[in-house]
């Protein structure tokens, strides 16, 4: 037992001592390490050219589309209302023409009727005084004869009773007769003369007739409510076989296509509003309204500028007048504005010469912005003339062509080492 112990204990110290050997001449004959001083590499970043560029600055507020005109439908004459045009009803379309409301017409034809016979009567009546003051003029005529005749007579019997040839009862009867005459030729005068007065009074009776016929036509239209324009309906607020008072609200309509959107512009972005110095030169406009699809754009123009600030919100009524058929692009029938839609607007502002318009992340605070040079990174200021949106816009502080970082850094120094993204290469 002892013998064995031992040999396998000498074995087991020569394969150590063959191990440490060799490990000893591995470490003997491995290479040396060589220092290597590592390259310094810098910050990866994307750059954006600076460009100056002519921008017009955009005015952006809101507003709600109202309709250019709206029609309130009213009854101008009383009655039943015995038919009703089958589009008026709330947002039914209408076209212009269309009788959509009609009130009894009868009695007003019968008032139509009336005063046409009162113009026919008043028209035979002057018919008749025309003949009759061509037979008072030929009875004149005769009168006058006879007015001649006794005068020459009465004379005559005046001469020869001077000579006591005629008695002077004879010459008594040749003067009544001879006034009587002359009574009658007055009398025919006077009738004459009266007949002028009489004509004017016909004739003012039948231009009355006349004012009255064209009254009770216009009553009788009346009976009719015809749609002025293109539109579609509001409101109605009848029913068929109702009665109508004069004066009686029935419903409202407005015209297709024009719209208004009164917008108001803040304090702040007034100094972007161009001068207005005539009609030609109210800005453009383009009014936007959010849908499920996206947004929606369509072209329109201020067209009037209130002439007062609004005391409580401090900003400045503007009118903006669009055409619901201007829509940028195609147009879905449901994608038509409509009053009470509620909009964005962006008005065309005053132009801006050599001005970089800069995405907002890019300035950061102090408005500066980070610059590639020479591979180092300089902070440069600018001057801001305004912050919109996501968008920032310069004027100072930058030249054509300069490198300006895009990429977000946390920790920007003076002079820190960068290195361009490939595609900015």
């Amino acid at each position: 037992m002892k013998r064995g112990v031992s040999f396998k204990a000498l074995r087991v110290i020569i394969v150590l001592a063959l191990a440490v050997t060799i490990a000893g001449l591995l470490i003997t004959m491995r290479p040396k390490a060589e220092r290597q001083e590592m390259a310094e590499t810098g910050m990866l970043v994307e750059v954006l050219p600076a460009k100056a560029q002519k921008l017009n600055m955009i005015i952006e507020t809101y507003g709600t589309v109202q309709p250019r005109e709206v029609l309130k439908l009213v009854a101008e004459v009383r009655g039943l209302i015995v038919d009703m045009h089958p589009s008026f009803l709330e947002g039914g379309f209408i076209e212009k023409g269309t009788t959509l409301i009609k009130i009894d017409p009868r009695t007003y034809q019968l008032e139509v009727d009336r005063r046409k016979v009162q113009i026919n009567q008043t028209e035979a009546e002057l018919k008749r005084l025309q003949q009759e003051v061509i037979n008072l003029g030929n009875s004149r005529k005769i009168i006058q004869s006879d007015v001649a005749l006794a005068r020459t007579e009465f004379f005559r019997l005046k001469k020869l009773s001077e000579n006591n040839v005629v008695a002077q009862t004879t010459l008594d009867k040749a003067d009544q007769k001879y006034l009587s005459s002359r009574e009658r030729l007055q009398g025919i005068d006077n009738q004459i003369a009266l007949t002028g007065p009489l004509r004017n009074q016909y004739e003012a009776q039948r231009d009355m007739a006349k004012v009255l016929l064209r009254q009770a036509e216009l009553d009788l239209e009346k009976t009719g409510i015809v749609a002025p324009f293109d539109g579609w309906v509001l409101e109605e607020v009848v029913e068929k076989g109702q009665h109508a008072n004069a004066g009686q609200y029935l419903g409202r309509i407005y015209s297709k296509g024009a719209f208004d959107i009164e917008a108001r512009i803040p304090m702040k972005d007034l100094q972007w509003l161009p001068p207005i110095s005539g009609k030609d030169s109210f800005p453009e406009a383009k009014i936007f309204v959010d849908t499920t699809a996206g947004s929606k754009i369509w072209d329109g123009r201020v067209s009037r500028i209130k002439a007062q600030m609004d005391e409580k919100t401090r900003t400045l009524p503007v009118v903006v007048e669009v055409d619901e058929y201007s829509a940028v692009g195609e147009t879905r029938a449901d994608q038509f504005l409509r009053p009470g839609m509620f909009v964005t607007v962006q008005i065309k502002g005053i132009a801006i010469q050599q001005v970089f318009l800069l995405p907002r992340h890019m300035v950061h605070p102090g408005d500066v912005v980070y610059i590639v040079r020479d591979d180092r990174l300089n902070i440069r200021p600018v001057q801001v003339l305004r912050r919109f949106k996501n968008s920032v816009y310069v004027t100072k502080g930058l030249s054509d062509g300069e490198l300006l970082i895009k990429t977000p850094l946390s920790m920007a120094t003076e002079g820190m080492l960068v290195r361009l993204n490939s595609e900015n290469r």
